[in-house]
């Protein structure tokens, strides 16, 4: 495991494998950069117990975009048909894989900044002329996510220890129920940022220009020859990408 690796080159891997995910169409490809998502968090030591726990959160949500995706996409080679009224085409197929497993690797990438430090990456951005503001908004945001997800979780229990069982739901209410938590729980998240703005104004934020730090981020010969491993790995399959469409 390279856990040691500096906080850069994990930002750099998750820019590149979540914008390959943006551009990859085909799903063989997008199974071979699940995969690859999947082999990174072994090798930069992500807790595989979080990365399974949100996926487990995401698998009624991601099933619901997938049955959508399969019924309302109504071309390509017939898979499934009943008589002469088809119910599941290729393309419908396809396009419901692909978006699961572009979800798969969203929550790859997050898993692999789950474990890493704030301060680490604040201050190897910083380090790299990149604003402070900046720096610390996009630890702030990562930070946020986890914080989201944990909102709706608490929403759903709170709907269930009401005595509603979600499971015996049909699944038109279950979409109408979903929509309606998302006013509560983005009314939450919004809350909380209040209370963290209130706590960074009292504790004097941005009140000075320069901002010194004690830690100093450096790297290392690890992550020189990781930096140029990768980019030359991930400049290749995307002109291979390309030149195979």
């Amino acid at each position: 495991m390279i856990k040691s690796l500096d906080p850069r080159m994990k930002l750099l891997s998750i820019i590149v494998i979540t914008t390959m995910a943006l551009l990859f169409f085909d799903m063989l490809w997008m199974l071979g950069l699940s995969l690859a998502a999947l082999l990174l968090n072994v090798l930069l030591g992500a807790d595989f117990t979080a990365l399974f726990r949100r996926m487990r959160r995401f698998t009624q949500l991601l099933l619901i975009i997938a049955l959508v995706q399969i019924v309302f996409v109504r071309t390509g080679q017939p898979i499934l048909s009943i008589n002469e009224f088809t119910l599941i085409y290729g393309d419908g197929l396809t396009r419901a894989l692909n978006t699961g497993m572009r979800y798969f690797v969203i929550i790859c990438s997050a898993a692999i900044m789950a474990g890493e430090n704030s301060r680490r990456v604040i201050a190897s951005l910083t380090q790299m002329k990149v604003p402070y503001m900046f720096a610390f908004m996009l630890m702030i945001t990562l930070r946020f996510l986890p914080v989201f997800m944990e909102s709706f979780s608490d929403a759903m229990i709170s709907i269930q220890l009401r005595g509603v069982e979600l499971k015996k739901v049909k699944l038109g209410k279950k979409i109408k129920l979903y929509s309606h938590l998302l006013l509560p729980v983005v009314a939450d998240a919004i809350i909380k940022s209040q209370d963290l703005s209130t706590a960074m104004e009292a504790r004097g934020f941005g009140a000075l220009k320069k901002r010194t730090a004690y830690l100093v981020v450096r790297m290392r010969k690890p992550d020189y020859l990781y930096l140029l491993l990768f980019s030359s790995v991930s400049a290749g399959v995307i002109v291979l990408y390309y030149l195979s469409i």
